[in-house]
């Protein structure tokens, strides 16, 4: 959703700085104009008050000047205050706050808003007072408008570079989906037929006993046989299992309620049966309860990526002593807690942010696709979470998946 809605997003935002700027330039074309009409008349006026004979004359366009100059600052909204050559206002307009005149700490305040107005402009002197003013309302809005365009670009690039990354990544999860489903089509014709010799060679079922003839029946099987055949379909079961998986991960899968205790406890028996070919002393425990809440998942997928951390954690104790645990941790906001932790050598600080990406392995012969294949079936397909957290020894991995309600999937 946020892919397909994050194009337009950025389309508007580029809409939005153009019409701002659009919006600041006739902004500033406006001020500008404004600004020479006012400079004609009063250059006008001042013209005519320097060329009367007539003293009476002189003062009446002088005060003329006076007036427009005073009008044109109301109108524009300049912050204006007059004071006697002592510093005391006598009138002010367009303060920027609200200050009595008659109350002393307003006068202070705005005495200290007149040296401000100083500082940055200076005062002009007629007859006995002195003309304080700041800058136009307008000219103060104007100036946040660049840094607004500045702000809104900074944003469109880095919301564009979010895009090709979003894009690359989507692109990646596409093909990884679509290998997956093709590999899982693939499988499935020699698996079948797979089943099928394996009925065949059990000792109860019937051979064809040549071209056309009647079935023939397995009359003697040695037990090494016996026990080959059973090694060969637990070997293609879980074949089977594994195509199912790649099947799976390719599309929505359904979701129901899962025991995850259970699948602990079936992975835990599983692995027990392979843990001495690992050449050293390593425990794997689950420490789950059987009252544990019940989650929404897709049993198969959720045993995938429970399989694939503790295969994890596995290879990190490959070669030393140590024991893996499967716990669960409560129920936080309608989520079910789970950890998986070791007591390994740990992820390095450097690596632990990239410890999700696709094609990322600290080992030699990975493929760096086992905790990245976690994540897309624990938060895209099951709306859950999964994080690396900070362990004291090993690694850790805290999961946590929405509680199903018994009987509502």
């Amino acid at each position: 959703m946020t892919r397909r809605i994050f194009p337009y997003a950025i389309a508007l935002a580029f809409a939005a700085v153009i019409v701002s700027f659009l919006i600041y330039t006739q902004q500033m074309a406006n001020a500008l104009r404004m600004d020479a009409a006012v400079f004609g008349r009063i250059y006008a006026l001042t013209f005519q008050a320097t060329g009367a004979q007539d003293p009476e004359e002189q003062q009446r366009l002088t005060d003329r000047v006076l007036f427009e100059v005073l009008g044109e600052m109301n109108r524009l909204e300049i912050p204006v205050v007059i004071t006697d050559l002592e510093g005391n206002p006598t009138s002010v307009a367009n303060l920027p706050f609200e200050a009595d005149r008659r109350d002393p700490e307003g006068m202070e305040r705005i005495r200290r808003y007149v040296r401000e107005l100083d500082a940055r402009v200076p005062a002009v002197t007629a007859q006995n007072l002195q003309i304080h003013f700041g800058e136009p309302i307008f000219l103060r809005r104007l100036k946040w408008i660049p840094w607004l365009q500045a702000s809104v670009l900074l944003v469109l690039v880095a919301g564009g570079a979010w895009a090709v990354l979003a894009s690359v990544r989507g692109e990646r999860e596409r093909i990884w989906s679509a290998m997956a489903r093709e590999s899982a089509h693939q499988m499935g014709t020699p698996l079948s037929s797979l089943v099928g010799w394996l009925e065949q060679l059990e000792p109860d079922s019937e051979l064809a006993a040549g071209d056309g003839g009647p079935p023939a029946r397995l009359e003697a099987t040695p037990a090494a046989t016996r026990g080959l055949v059973a090694e060969m379909k637990a070997d293609t079961d879980r074949l089977l299992k594994v195509s199912r998986r790649f099947e799976l991960i390719g599309q929505h899968p359904r979701l129901d309620e899962v025991d995850l205790s259970a699948v602990a406890e079936r992975l835990r028996r599983y692995f027990n049966a392979r843990l001495p070919s690992l050449g050293s002393r390593v425990s794997l425990l689950v420490e789950m309860p059987h009252d544990a809440p019940h989650v929404v998942g897709n049993e198969t997928l959720l045993e995938w990526a429970f399989e694939n951390l503790i295969k994890n954690a596995l290879d990190a104790l490959a070669g030393r002593e140590g024991r893996v645990v499967v716990a669960y941790d409560g129920v936080h906001s309608e989520r079910a807690a789970f950890r998986v932790y070791d007591t390994g050598p740990g992820v390095p600080a450097g690596m632990r942010k990239q410890i999700f990406d696709i094609g990322f392995t600290t080992k030699k012969s990975g493929w760096g696709v086992g905790l990245s294949l976690t994540r897309r079936i624990i938060e895209d397909m099951h709306d859950g979470t999964i994080v690396l957290e900070h362990a004291d020894l090993g690694a850790s991995f805290r999961v946590e998946l929405p509680v199903a309600h018994r009987g509502e999937p």
